[in-house]
């Protein structure tokens, strides 16, 4: 699942309503266990909060991805 900074949701890059999170990752990954969930840094926390109370209450296991700062920006 991505979240955009305005708050988008994604599931492998097709947009979905975050009240459809759960019930499309067990039609579309049966047997799913865990899922991963990524947002840009400048997303404000809240959606992503929403997002992983909703996989929460599927009981779902979430795994946050987070890419390495690029310090050669610096």
């Amino acid at each position: 699942v991505s979240i955009t900074r305005d708050a988008k949701i994604f599931l492998n890059e097709r947009p979905l309503n975050i009240h459809q999170i759960a019930p499309e990752i067990a039609r579309r990954f049966k047997g799913a266990k865990s899922v991963y969930v990524m947002a840009d840094r400048t997303t404000p926390f809240d959606p992503i909060a929403q997002v992983i109370a909703e996989l929460g209450d599927a009981k779902y296991d979430i795994k946050l991805v987070a890419k390495p700062i690029d310090t050669a920006r610096r």
